[in-house]
């Protein structure tokens, strides 16, 4: 039988909203397989030993360090001399939000998380080693050491300093990636098992089927589910409501984001599904979570400090216009339609007409269920000029007609409170 286990999703088990935690970790003997739903750094202090990193296979030796990042599959084959490693843990989606906002005043397109997954494993000379164990400790003086200074107090600006240190440990770990450390074997299947985690990481809001995933891959139904099934122990479901939950823990803690939004943003049919889901998981409600870990600074600093929320808090506002458009938003922020469509595609996984369309239709259902206006008013209060258009709109993205919708379905409440007008 396959054993394998899916990591944690949090950058520290001890407290869940920090970015970043620091440990070290001693291996003596090969490991089960490790599905990896949080980003970390390994770097080997002392040892030599034999890596698997998406079915391909590193030797590894003092020096070596070793970037996870999301949903990889990871095993030591074998240790040759007992392991010893410097482990970081850091939130990558925060990561990632810094890097194409607040670190990147020219807007330039960054990919610095599929250029590490091309390049997992590199080996440190002198120098560079240097640079590297110097931002380690740093990051050890500023995180304390994970499950052992429980009276850890952090520094000011302690984020922005871990975030910069972050950031260097990538940039000098991508410049010497690219002497392309040597693979001494591979398994074909366990790659193609993270290149379909990524696809369905990066797709999470549209409906993922092992169908869909066939014809995408080249790959039968049964064919995946086997690779799972076998080569990790987990079925293709539970894989899948691993991975939406885990994309649902930062938007409960960094957004203002309703339950409703956030379910539909992962996946779920709705949020009744995707409150059932969380509490099977984590034995706590949505709600419950986000009052007890929200980082309401972060929010604020991102909707002050990127122009990405500006652009979605102004659609927010002016969507239901039946005049508003992708020209006059672009106009209004000083920038052209592509470069909008691109901030709305990395924001919300959508263009910018078919995020407009989305809010309609949401802000129509919401008037479906609690109000008594005609069809044809709900239309034109959401910015269509005709009933037809609408219909067709709304058919299209909820799969039945409003007067479908308005009979069977019920309203929920941006604090979670299931709300059923009487029909």
């Amino acid at each position: 039988m396959i054993v394998s286990k899916i990591q944690t999703s949090y950058s520290s088990v001890i407290n869940p909203t920090k970015i970043c935690s620091f440990e070290i970790e001693f291996i003596d003997a090969p490991t089960i397989t490790l599905i990896h739903s949080s980003a970390r750094f390994l770097y080997l202090k002392k040892g030599k030993g034999t890596i698997s990193v998406n079915g391909i296979e590193y030797k590894i030796v003092e020096n070596c360090m070793i970037a996870i990042i999301p949903w990889d599959v990871t095993k030591i084959t074998e240790v040759e001399e007992p392991l010893e490693f410097y482990k970081i843990i850091y939130n990558s989606n925060f990561i990632n939000g810094y890097l194409r906002t607040i670190y990147n005043p020219t807007s330039s397109k960054i990919s610095i998380f599929k250029d590490i997954s091309n390049h997992p494993v590199t080996l440190f000379m002198e120098k560079e080693a240097d640079k590297i164990l110097e931002c380690i400790m740093d990051l050890k003086d500023e995180c304390g050491s994970e499950g052992i200074e429980s009276a850890f107090e952090s520094n000011a600006l302690s984020n922005t300093y871990i975030i910069s240190l972050l950031i260097r440990m990538m940039v000098i770990f991508l410049r010497m990636s690219k002497q392309n450390y040597i693979s001494i074997a591979a398994n074909k299947e366990l790659n193609d098992i993270n290149d379909i985690f990524r696809y369905i990481y990066s797709h999470l809001q549209e409906k993922i089927t092992l169908e869909k995933l066939s014809k995408i891959f080249f790959m039968s139904e049964s064919t995946i589910y086997n690779h799972l099934q076998l080569n990790l122990g987990f079925t293709f479901n539970e894989l899948l409501n691993e991975m939406r939950i885990t994309k649902s823990l930062d938007l409960l803690m960094y957004s203002d984001m309703s339950l409703q939004e956030i379910s539909e943003t992962v996946g779920y049919a709705d949020a009744s599904h995707f409150i059932r889901s969380f509490v099977s998981k984590h034995n706590v409600t949505p709600k419950e979570y986000r009052k007890a870990y929200q980082n309401t600074d972060e929010i604020i600093r991102k909707k002050e400090e990127s122009i990405a929320f500006k652009v979605l808090e102004y659609i927010g506002t002016h969507f239901l216009n039946d005049k508003f458009n992708a020209i006059s938003t672009a106009k209004h922020f000083n920038i052209n339609v592509t470069d909008l469509n691109y901030i709305i595609m990395f924001q919300m996984e959508k263009t910018f007409d078919d995020y407009v369309e989305w809010l309609r239709i949401s802000k129509a259902c919401e008037l479906l269920i609690t109000t008594d206006l005609a069809i044809t008013d709900i239309a034109i209060e959401v910015g269509y000029n005709t009933t037809r258009t609408f219909q067709r709109a709304f058919t299209r993205i909820r799969k039945v007609s409003p007067g479908h919708f308005r009979r069977t379905v019920a309203y929920q409440s941006i604090d979670g409170t299931i709300i059923e007008k009487e029909k």
